[in-house]
């Protein structure tokens, strides 16, 4: 028999939730302890401790080691001091048998290097170096013996650096040489360096070894790091130097070529205590040892000491114990210290000091590691009793506040139906049911209320100012929004009771006060006054509908300005404010197109002369001021109706014409070169230079008609006067022209390019500006024929012989075959894509493309088609490059800025990438108007879901700039060089983009 249901024993809401709220809690404080008994915690956290500790060593080492072994990179200087001493000893400047008698007979070749051991310096952010000239057996001299040299100090590496190098002090140096390189002098200054044999090292180790060796050996082989720090004669600041032998290719060692580096503070900021966090207790020494370093007893020396230990900066020697399992411990002062070493791999296996092991020794007091170990026994109990007092009195609070808000929504729900014409607020009570029934019960009524309010809402947070009417033909009003008549500059018209006639009386009114445009896509734009001399530009647009008119206005001053920016980047350099290539072209067919007005005309050709000198020896921001002051010479000393143009980066042109005689043309042609010399740009050297340039002249109508024939013409002129005697202006000879033959040569070399396909590609890398990892390479074209090697002469020559489609085949074919086999061979990143440049007025034959698609369908993918700027973009031939490419049509508008990629090509291409253009990019940093200039690309691209890329970056202060810019990709020397096997990105670039990324 089945027993009867007994009914359920009932508990109030508060009892059940409470006492399950005690189940849980007595179940995880039983985890709790047995967790912490079973996992060994305190024990763990000893050896997390001492694993935390090892790795911020190791870290630290890696990072230590990359400076080191960077500023002892010696090599390129010393061939570069050695190519200066051969050079003088050739003209017989100086002699080795007397370079270390005097600072007289070392002067020159002191003075020639000089500025390269600057520019180290200041490339490799060091505290000092020097190069001492001997030619003596350092053995046979005694100390107080003077050597010739120099010794520049920058007490501030890491600070900005002076124009005039006023942040540089010379230690030693020849007296002559001060004067001459205007550098200040340190107050222990002394003319030569004086010989000490205790304390001279960085001299006579590796010059005396490799004056000594049998078997001579790479000068950098010889390099050695300095075990005891040492101080200049009265400067109390110590030196950790590293210092290599010069030697000639002959053998013969005739000084020392070194880094000086600041124990304090500059040393000691690389290795900062505070990351070891023990507190501060903690300390890094940078040791050397001669010891075995699998020995179980290291005799350290110690170089550079970042602890504040009084203990510790006492002692120069330390004995370094390790235990069984091979950890270190040091005893100082009564102190037992834990000891983290890592070895610094700073000498190749085989150099003379290879004996010599270095190591970073992080060390932290045993006590103060194991600290933390005995503080977590202490809190395990009190958290553990903590913990139940707390569960105890948080699930009776929980408790009480769960059951709380069903009372209260009974309570709220019975007081609203006395609410007829409100809608009732309903607060939550985290209960799901409970929640769904109010929603369910408020939601009609406030979709009701939000209807009502949209509207409104949508105009006031609209980002333009729009206002508008409404003319209805059964209503006599019209209807005004509140800003209609103050957007027409009409504040005073009352909207009250305003009749349809009075407001077209009003309106047509106004329209005949002010000029405007019809647009192309509807309605007019008038102008408007503005204060201050500004212009406001108003939009009116109208249309009607079963009688029933209605009208908008809206401000679009910011769209017109706009739009009138971008007309004048696309006509004019941003550099010079020239004409550009693409304006000047169009300058000159429509000049062209009337010879009646054209009369006498010259066509002048030039090219400035030492550009490449002076962005090798000063830089691009120095070249580029050169180029500018070049441009402002033209533009004010050529007559107003001449046509003036920046074809290329050092290349200008101009059109005279109008002229009743070629005499007259003569004259203003010598006034312009006249007026070339008194125009000065003043060099970083302090030095001013005048404008050089060279120049071509085709006449016109006497050479050519035609502009083609004319400006290859003045393109010869040009040629002959560079080849023969730069700096003048010469004019076309068509006899010296019919004799060339370099263009005979090229043209054969050409024809010879295509018929073997002799070109190679490099690839340079384009990082991601998030992170710094390989998004794609762009394949560069290179050639090494005995006269054609530029790509620019390729391109100049393919448009000339009409041979552009060659090109463009060869490039697409060779380029993504090269590609696709280092992708294979695990050289490249097979996850990038590949830009591969593309002529913008020429596509493949579909029989080619289709061929193309056969050999490389996997790499479609992975393509971006860079549309290059050196010709103009038309709608057909990029309609077929889409059509061949299909779903998987990428572009990228290459040079942005230059040449034929301005904004009409931006407009018509519609890229998926923007390449900014070098002249842009380069010295960007100290440019506002460039600055803006990639601002409002950022804007515009991303605002169209399309990607930036910085192309040319140089140097650190580009790289930042365009990051904060909000560029997408970076591309630059900076980074990494073109190569055959590109580098990955450089550590200098890496760390600027990490420093940004967590900025």
């Amino acid at each position: 028999m089945v027993p009867a249901p007994q009914s359920r024993k009932m508990h109030s809401v508060f009892f059940t939730i409470f006492f399950s709220l005690l189940l849980v809690l007595v179940i995880e404080l039983t985890l709790l302890i047995g967790t912490i008994i079973v996992g060994q915690v305190p024990s763990q956290l000893d050896d997390n401790a001492e694993e935390v500790l090892c790795e911020q060593v190791e870290n630290r080492s890696g990072y230590l080691q990359n400076f080191l072994v960077s500023s002892q990179e010696l090599t390129a200087l010393s061939t570069y001091i050695n190519s200066q001493t051969e050079a003088l000893l050739a003209d017989g400047t100086i002699s080795l048998d007397t370079l270390d008698s005097g600072s007289a007979a070392s002067e020159p070749l002191l003075r020639a290097i000089s500025s390269e051991l600057v520019f180290e310096m200041r490339a490799k952010k060091l505290s000092g170096i020097y190069v001492i000239f001997c030619s003596r057996d350092l053995d046979d001299c005694v100390d107080g013996t003077r050597f010739p040299g120099i010794y520049v100090r920058d007490l501030d590496p890491d600070g900005p650096y002076s124009d005039r190098n006023a942040d540089l002090s010379l230690e030693f140096a020849p007296a002559t040489l001060v004067q001459s390189t205007g550098l200040y002098t340190a107050s222990a200054w002394q003319p030569a360096f004086e010989y000490q044999r205790e304390a001279s090292d960085f001299l006579y180790l590796p010059y005396q070894t490799a004056r000594n060796a049998k078997t001579l050996l790479s000068a950098d082989d010889y390099g050695h790091w300095t075990r005891f720090p040492f101080c200049l004669p009265d400067d109390p600041r110590s030196v950790f130097s590293y210092s290599q032998p010069l030697i000639l290719p002959d053998g013969t060692v005739y000084g020392v070529v070194g880094i000086g580096l600041l124990s304090d503070p500059y040393l000691r900021g690389k290795l900062p205590t505070n990351e070891l966090q023990n507190e501060g207790s903690g300390s890094y020494l940078l040791c050397s040892t001669t010891d075995d370093l699998s020995a179980d007893t290291l005799t350290l020396q110690i170089a550079v000491c970042s602890s504040h230990d009084a203990a510790i900066q006492a002692g120069n020697t330390l004995v370094l114990q390790k235990d069984a399992s091979g950890e270190g411990f040091l005893t100082i002062d009564g102190t037992r210290y834990f000891a983290s070493e890592q070895p610094l791999a700073l000498y190749s296996r085989n150099a003379p000091f290879s004996g010599e092991h270095w190591l970073l020794i992080g060390l932290v007091p045993v006590k103060q590691l194991y600290s933390f170990s005995g503080s977590v026994r202490q809190m395990l109990v009190i958290i553990v009793v903590l913990t139940l007092l707390a569960g105890v009195f948080a699930s009776f609070v929980v408790s009480r506040r769960l059951a709380q808000p069903i009372t209260r929504l009974s309570k709220q729900i019975s007081a609203s139906q006395n609410q007829r014409y409100q809608v009732p607020a309903l607060s939550p009570t985290g209960i799901c049911e409970l929640d769904q029934f109010s929603a369910a019960f408020t939601q009609r009524s406030q979709e009701i209320l939000d209807t009502s309010v949209k509207f409104q809402r949508i105009m006031e947070l609209a980002s333009m100012e729009i206002g508008g009417f409404e003319k209805r033909p059964d209503v006599d009003t019209v209807y005004v929004t509140d800003n209609f008549f103050s957007l027409l500059a009409l504040p005073d018209v009352p909207l009250d009771s305003l009749n349809k006639d009075w407001f077209d009386a009003i309106l047509n009114g106004w329209k005949q006060t002010h000029e405007y445009v019809t647009r192309a896509y509807g309605g007019e734009v008038y102008a408007l006054p503005a204060s201050g001399g500004t212009v406001r530009y108003i939009l009116l647009r109208s249309g009607e509908e079963r009688g029933t008119q209605v009208g908008l206005v809206e401000d679009v001053t910011t769209s017109m300005q706009e739009r009138r920016r971008i007309e004048h980047e696309r006509d004019y350099d941003v550099l010079t404010r020239l004409y550009n290539r693409f304006s000047f072209m169009r300058k000159v067919q429509e000049m062209f197109a009337h010879p009646d007005k054209m009369r006498h005309a010259a066509l002048l050709m030039t090219d400035l002369d030492d550009l490449k000198r002076i962005n090798d020896t000063y830089g691009h921001d120095c070249g580029d001021r050169y180029i500018r002051l070049t441009g402002q010479c033209l533009a004010e000393n050529i007559p107003a109706n001449a046509v003036c143009s920046r074809l290329s980066g050092d290349e200008f042109v101009v059109l005279l014409h109008g002229y009743e005689s070629r005499d007259a043309l003569r004259a203003d042609l010598t006034h312009l070169q006249k007026a070339m010399s008194t125009y000065t740009a003043v060099l970083p050297s302090g030095d001013t230079m005048h404008i050089a340039i060279s120049g071509g002249v085709a006449w016109y109508p006497d050479d050519s008609r035609d502009f083609a024939t004319l400006k290859r013409y003045a393109d010869f002129a040009l040629y002959q006067v560079k080849r023969q005697r730069k700096g003048e202006i010469r004019e076309f000879d068509i006899g010296a022209y019919n004799r060339e033959a370099y263009y005979a040569q090229l043209r054969q070399e050409f024809s010879a390019l295509l018929e073997n396909s002799s070109v190679f590609y490099h690839f340079q890398p384009l990082f991601s500006a998030r992170d710094g990892h390989v998004v794609a390479y762009e394949a560069l074209m290179r050639v090494n024929m005995p006269l054609l090697r530029s790509p620019e002469t390729i391109m100049k020559l393919a448009h000339e012989e009409n041979r552009l489609y060659d090109i463009e085949h060869l490039t697409l074919f060779k380029g993504t075959q090269t590609f696709e086999r280092l992708v294979s061979c695990g050289k490249l990143s097979p996850d990038a894509k590949l830009f591969i440049n593309s002529i913008a007025n020429v596509s493949l034959t579909d029989a080619d493309f289709a061929d193309f698609r056969r050999q490389f369908a996997p790499m479609l993918k992975k393509m971006v088609i860079e549309i290059t700027e050196e010709e103009e973009t038309t709608p057909e031939v990029l309609a077929i490059k889409r059509r061949q490419l299909g779903g998987t049509a990428v572009f990228a508008l290459d040079d942005y800025g230059s040449g034929y990629s301005n904004s009409n090509n931006l407009l018509l291409l519609a890229p998926h990438y923007i390449k900014v253009d070098i002249a842009i990019i380069r010295g960007i940093d100290s440019n506002i108007d460039k600055q803006q200039v990639v601002t409002d690309v950022v804007t515009y691209a991303h605002a169209r879901q399309m990607q930036v890329v910085a192309e040319g970056i140089e140097n650190e202060a580009e790289l930042r700039t365009v990051l904060r810019l909000g560029v997408d990709l970076l591309q630059g020397y900076f980074l990494a060089r073109p190569a055959a096997i590109p580098d990955p990105i450089a550590p200098a670039a890496l760390k600027i983009l990490k420093d940004a990324h967590f900025a």
